[in-house]
């Protein structure tokens, strides 16, 4: 942990007043992602944008969604199709009888042989055009890249207890609203009390305890090899139709936390997100701690009153106490009184010469009935 500055100890000028002023809160590197970490977050971000570009060339070979085991296409809940409109293809999504037109973004695409059927345009997918078996070759190779990767990152941040860092908890439960209101600059505190905050908690232990296994799970539900050796893959998820939407809707999960995680980097701070995922080293602030009593109570005692004198005036509650002092009886032991008759004969030795001559006795002489001879 790397101090980059150090607060500044400023004299007031006034009187002998003097205060510890910190111009700006401390700044410190944390040291926050290991290499482990880094390295498998570059992977997966490579791996995922080529999984969700290769699935769509798969997609694009039949644009339909079923549930069950059966593909007919009259029964199919979700399409992302082209139609011929008097001559001209329209391109449309539809999902449960409800139908939109997409034309130059989904359904359709204007080529050089002119307009052509395709669900996902030929710039979101790979490897090519129109390549159902280079599709499948690329999705299958880096999906296992995707399982390995994972597995990687599971077992090591497991190991060094990095993941109950942000395991969402019943007692984050309870801080999400008001981590929310934070977030929509509604309320100005943050209840964030550790790495992570109660909704990045939820959305992580969403990704890697839910989404992460239901969609490998079903994208092995869908292999023809697969379900030869386990009846159980597809069964699981209501048959392999079912299984091929549920792994298509999971996929758009995945984007949309992608696309909030993007947001979230860029929104709060992109340099220091950026080093921290880069180099592990993330810049955090101190928030000043709050003085103690005592060396309040010092410094309101040390630092004279810079105002006007009629800021100096005693308040009213002041006055009150002051008035309930003098009505209280005075506790005056003998040396305090002493004092007094010492300092009343000097002031009137000051004033009269002559009396000065006559010597004031500072206590008079006890009267013994015994004298000594």
């Amino acid at each position: 942990m790397r101090a980059l500055s150090q607060p500044v100890s400023m004299h007031d000028g006034i009187g002998q007043g003097y205060r510890l002023i910190s111009k700006s809160p401390m700044e410190k590197l944390v040291y926050r992602h290991n290499r482990i970490t880094r390295s498998t977050h570059w992977v997966n971000a490579l791996v995922l944008v080529i999984l969700v570009m290769s699935g769509f060339q798969i997609f694009n070979a039949h644009p339909h969604l079923y549930w069950g085991s059966t593909s007919e296409p009259d029964r199919a809940f979700l399409s992302i199709a082209a139609a011929n409109d008097d001559g001209e293809a329209r391109g449309f999504f539809r999902i449960y009888g409800w139908q939109f037109d997409t034309t130059g973004v989904l359904g359709v695409q204007h080529t050089e042989m002119g307009p052509a059927p395709r669900a996902f345009p030929s710039w979101l997918t790979v490897p090519g055009y129109f390549w159902l078996a280079g599709g499948r070759r690329w999705h299958f190779f880096f999906a296992w890249i995707f399982a390995l990767n994972g597995l990687l990152y599971a077992i090591y941040n497991i190991a060094n207890g990095h993941v109950r860092k942000f395991l969402f908890t019943a007692k984050d439960a309870v801080k999400v609203p008001a981590m929310a209101l934070y977030y929509l600059r509604i309320q100005k505190q943050s209840p964030q009390t550790g790495e992570y905050n109660p909704l990045q908690k939820m959305a992580y232990t969403g990704v890697f305890l839910l989404l992460t296994p239901l969609i490998m799970l079903s994208g092995m539900a869908m292999s023809p090899q697969l379900d030869t050796a386990f009846h159980w893959l597809p069964a699981m998820f209501g048959g392999r139709q079912s299984a091929r939407s549920i792994h298509f809707i999971l996929t758009f999960l995945f984007v949309g936390f992608t696309f909030v995680h993007v947001f979230m980097v860029l929104t709060t701070g992109i340099l220091n997100n950026m080093r921290s995922v880069v180099t592990g080293w993330h810049k955090e602030k101190d928030a000043e701690k709050p003085k103690p009593l005592q060396n309040f109570k010092e410094e309101m005692t040390q630092e004279p009153a810079k105002g006007p004198l009629s800021s100096q005036l005693p308040s009213p509650e002041l006055e009150e106490s002051s008035a309930t002092r003098e009505t209280q009886p005075a506790h005056i032991d003998t040396a305090q009184q002493d004092n007094g008759i010492l300092q009343s004969a000097t002031q009137s030795e000051q004033l009269d010469p002559e009396s000065s001559k006559q010597t004031v006795p500072m206590h008079p002489p006890d009267t013994k009935k015994d004298t000594v001879e």
